[in-house]
């Protein structure tokens, strides 16, 4: 899974959330943007490896909203808590967010998310050896 296909993940659940009355920007937000409006950022991703080819991915997200009023704001607020806790990928895999916070900073809302994740790095077979034959003397024989 790559991190585009969560960050379409997440424009999707906003999008049924909120509908079609708020522009999502995913790249970058443009001079002179109409509010309301969100914004998807990610922060720092890491991969961890854990056990052979099994690698433990974080993906926290900043969703930037803009809004109207301060009132605006905290509905958005509660509904981005209750509803961006499981998101479905357009594969169909469902992923869950933790360590969900929020911060309003100069009238932007800020909600922190993170989608973790275990995947499976395909490994590429060796060539095997072909036989090895051992000869051994033990002495007195």
């Amino acid at each position: 899974m790559q991190i585009n296909d969560v960050i379409d993940a997440i424009s999707v659940k906003l999008h049924h959330t909120f509908g079609d009355s708020f522009t999502i920007y995913k790249d970058s937000i443009e001079q002179g943007f109409e509010e309301p409006c969100f914004f998807i950022a990610l922060l720092e991703p890491d991969i961890k490896q854990m056990i052979g080819n099994r690698y433990h991915r974080t993906m926290p997200f900043d969703i930037h909203y803009f809004g109207h009023s301060n009132t605006d704001i905290y509905n958005v607020a509660d509904n981005l808590m209750t509803n961006m806790e499981y998101i479905q990928c357009l594969n169909g895999d469902l992923l869950r967010g933790t360590k969900m916070s929020l911060n309003l900073v100069d009238d932007v809302l800020h909600f922190f998310v993170s989608y973790n994740m275990f995947v499976l790095k395909e490994t590429v077979p060796e060539d095997s050896m072909e036989g090895l034959s051992i000869k051994r003397n033990v002495r007195g024989e």
